[in-house]
């Protein structure tokens, strides 16, 4: 999810509280416990090897997955930030935020460095995991994925440097649940440098680096997570570019992480056709039109692609840099140009006669990385009660609405078990928000097993539980 006025205000109350803000020690470890943790398993089908032994696309060099025990390996543990939940839950009610979420354990949060891999090789990345700090059942409790949204495209820019989203993080382990948010490949949050910037919107390293973050959180000592198991069950929640790689988890994990358990989870805001969003990023001056460009310039080095094909000079060549030096700002500074500044002819043609996924190899690297578009096919074997709730936001000027609402019919008509909502009058940020009590409620359904039905009608828009009076 991208920064929203609501997390900045808790941010801030807890900025004020400083000291004072109660805490509570994480719970005295049984030190006879001993957690199951499954071995990692990478395909291991027909079906499944197909992608890890070729999962290149779009002319990127060849390599194959790697298979080993080394992913999710834990290098590093950091300290626990501690919040009471009576703290917690004091901060969602000055702010009006999902009034029905009961927050029942304290809580506590700490980063951890973890191995991954990318295209092959093995590389670090960071993620955090808030916990319950007091005995919760004696059960192993469940995971919650939290997948963020846009924070940037270099180390330093993951959520995980924002107090935003440790904030939220602990609120929701507060509910007794080992909650994991990735930073994601590239936006590491321990001061260490990845060596190259982040694939923003890039479905294949965010999904893997994501589902290796749980990966780490279950093989962390009892001790480093308030002395709970944790099991292998995972729900998700991600917005915006969280959305998008919240869907790309449900198409992934059955080939990259089959010991986990994945019942399901919500995707708000999601850019789901990435041809049809980028198609109206390069024929209109709009939002999306600063996405477009960061996607290009880190998205095109990962796949090995020269700028040179799609951005003009002095883009193709300062570009990068400019990323780096955003101060993570999510935003490309557009203002006073036009398409023709940025962009090179035969793109901007391309869009414009509605073939931009022709364009080699960029109209490649959009369509793979759309869910509607990509040749990655979706080949999970769904639970009765599996299913995916995507949220949309109505005045969305970011994610065009009306794009989305005709992919999400179309993947629920190709099998994804989707559920829809739509919040009235929201913007791209505030669906999120204004839909949080529909969106934990139906996390909490698909935990339990309630059996989902899929609904393939986009739905009017309604007013969402948390909209402002």
């Amino acid at each position: 999810m991208r920064r929203t006025a609501v997390l900045a205000s808790l941010a801030l109350a807890a900025a004020a509280c400083g000291d004072d803000a109660p805490s509570s020690p994480d719970a005295a470890p049984d030190a006879a416990l001993a957690c199951d943790v499954p071995a990692p398993v990478v395909a291991g089908t027909p079906a499944t090897d197909a992608l890890a032994d070729a999962p290149a696309r779009c002319g990127q060099p060849a390599h194959a997955w790697r298979r080993d025990a080394t992913l999710g390996e834990v290098v590093d543990v950091g300290g626990a930030t501690e919040y009471a939940a009576d703290f917690l839950r004091a901060l969602l009610d000055t702010q009006g935020v999902a009034p029905d979420l009961t927050l029942t354990y304290d809580t506590a949060v700490r980063r951890v460095t973890y191995q991954t891999q990318d295209r092959g090789e093995l590389v670090d990345a960071t993620a955090f995991v808030a916990y319950p700090t007091v005995p919760v059942d004696g059960a192993p409790l469940d995971v919650l994925l939290l997948l963020h949204g846009t924070t940037g495209f270099t180390d330093g820019c993951g959520a995980g440097s924002d107090q935003l989203y440790t904030l939220l993080a602990a609120a929701l382990a507060a509910t007794g649940k080992v909650v994991v948010a990735p930073d994601y490949l590239g936006l590491r949050s321990d001061e260490q440098a990845t060596g190259f910037p982040h694939p923003y919107l890039v479905g294949q390293p965010t999904a893997i680096a994501a589902l290796d973050a749980v990966r780490a959180a279950l093989r962390l000592d009892p001790a480093e997570r308030g002395g709970h198991c944790a099991t292998p069950r995972v729900a998700m929640i991600g917005g915006s570019q969280g959305g998008h790689a919240a869907l790309w988890i449900d198409r992934l994990a059955p080939y990259y992480a089959r010991e986990l358990e994945l019942v399901g989870g919500v995707a708000t805001v999601p850019p789901m056709d990435l041809i049809a969003q980028t198609t109206r990023a390069l024929t209109e001056l709009v939002d999306a039109t600063g996405n477009t460009i960061a996607m290009l310039g880190v998205a095109s080095p990962w796949y090995g692609a020269a700028l040179a094909g799609a951005l003009v000079p002095p883009w193709d060549t300062d570009l990068p840099g400019i990323l780096a030096d955003s101060d993570c700002s999510p935003d490309a500074d557009i203002e006073g140009l036009t398409h023709a500044d940025v962009f090179t002819s035969s793109l901007l043609d391309a869009a414009a006669a509605g073939t931009l996924a022709d364009v080699d190899p960029f109209g490649c690297i959009f369509a793979e990385n759309g869910l509607t578009s990509t040749s990655v096919p979706r080949i999970s074997e769904d639970a009765a009660g599996y299913g995916l709730l995507v949220v949309l936001s109505e005045a969305d000027t970011l994610v065009h609405t009306p794009i989305e609402r005709a992919s999400y019919e179309a993947l629920c008509d190709d099998g994804v078990p989707l559920s829809y909502l739509e919040c009235a009058g929201a913007g791209h940020t505030d669906g999120t928000i204004w839909a949080l009590s529909e969106i934990l409620a139906f996390v909490d359904a698909r935990l339990a097993g309630a059996p989902f039905t899929p609904t393939c009608a986009v739905t009017a828009p309604v007013t969402c539980s948390g909209t402002p009076e």
